[in-house]
Formats: C-alpha cells, sequence, structure tokens
C-alpha cells in the first residue's frame, strides 16, 4: 500500500491525553507538527538545509537535494495562540490544522527531544523571513527516502501513531486520519 492514500491512525491512549495540531500546507504536500505550550502555539517542522533555511526554491535544488542526501533542516516557530482560534492564518501557506490527540507523556517526550535537537544547534540558526521559521541544522540527512513527510510520519508513530500509504509526495494525513481501534496491526 506503498502508493496508496495516507493513513494515519490515531495513537492508542492509555494515559492523560494532550492535543497536538497536525499543520498542512499548499507547498509540495508539506505538513508539520505543532504543540500548545504556556499560550504559543509552537511548530517544529523538517526539510532540507537548502530549500527550507537558504530558501533555495528552484527545481533544480529540489530534484538534486531528493536524488542524494543532503543536510536535514529543523524548523521552529513560536507564535502566541489561545485554543480556539484559527491556526492557519498564523502559518504562510498553512491551509488545514487539525488537533487531535495523543498520550501526553509520548508528547512530552517528542517535544523534549525536537527541543534539545533545536537548541543544541542554535549558534548556527538560520531565519526564513518570508516563512518566520528558525532553522537549525538536523541530524537526520534529506533525501528521496526521507523527506519532510517522512520525518512527520515518524514523529507520529514515537507518538503512538501508525502511518501507512503514501508518504513520499502530496499526502494527505488529515485527510487519511483514522480513529484507533484494537483490530488495527
Amino acid at each position: 500500500m506503498l502508493f496508496g492514500p495516507t493513513q494515519f491512525i490515531l495513537p492508542h491512549l492509555v494515559e492523560a491525553p494532550e492535543t497536538l495540531y497536525l499543520l498542512q500546507y499548499s507547498t509540495w504536500g508539506h505538513h508539520s507538527l505543532a504543540f500548545y505550550r504556556d499560550k504559543r502555539l509552537v511548530e517544529f517542522t523538517y526539510g532540507d538545509w537548502a530549500l527550507f533555511a537558504l530558501n533555495k526554491r528552484d527545481t533544480w535544488t529540489a530534484v538534486s537535494h531528493m536524488l542524494f542526501p543532503t543536510l536535514g533542516a529543523l524548523g521552529r516557530k513560536v507564535v502566541e495562540w489561545q485554543p480556539h482560534d484559527p491556526i492557519p492564518p498564523l502559518f504562510v501557506d498553512c491551509i488545514q490544522a487539525q488537533p487531535f490527540q495523543a498520550d501526553s507523556s509520548q508528547v512530552t517526550f517528542l517535544f523534549d527531544e525536537l527541543t534539545q535537537a533545536f537548541e543544541s544547534q542554535m549558534e548556527h540558526q538560520v531565519f526564513h523571513e518570508e516563512d518566520g521559521v528558525w532553522f537549525v541544522p538536523y541530524s537526520v540527512p534529506y533525501g528521496f527516502w526521507n523527506n519532510c513527510n517522512h520525518e512527520l510520519a515518524k514523529w507520529l508513530v514515537k507518538l503512538g501513531g501508525k502511518v501507512s500509504g503514501r508518504v513520499f509526495w502530496n499526502p494527505d494525513f488529515i485527510a487519511g486520519i483514522q480513529p484507533y481501534r484494537s483490530n488495527h496491526r
């Protein structure tokens, strides 16, 4: 089912749930993940260093950086926000934001992991003014088999979810959301 529709089976909740937000962009079928912390929405995103951090978004860079593994970029954007306020206007080209829940312990673990990865590289951070996102080099190489959506899928799995179907190009994680059922394997 590698080329079938994207499916994101929500995590099975066994402890206290916490709400996260899956953001979908109009650009290249890109998605990111946002956490609510201290009256702020903290978005983490992943991409190629040249494409995302340095804004070299031409066709040659996009194609060549898919064919050969390149430096990954971890992006973070923090905005003031209150639950029930609209999310898409706060993020350039964001077309949809979908809340979902995962166990708070797994959410905290992933948030801390991404925060530590970002903060450990802050001396190399680059600000992408157009999107309002800070990027740092990330230890996970970017390429054909690990683009932005593959990395997001890994994050969703760390939260206890399951991802299948088309992830490489133009996935739709939000349309593919399915509730957890005990017979999912």
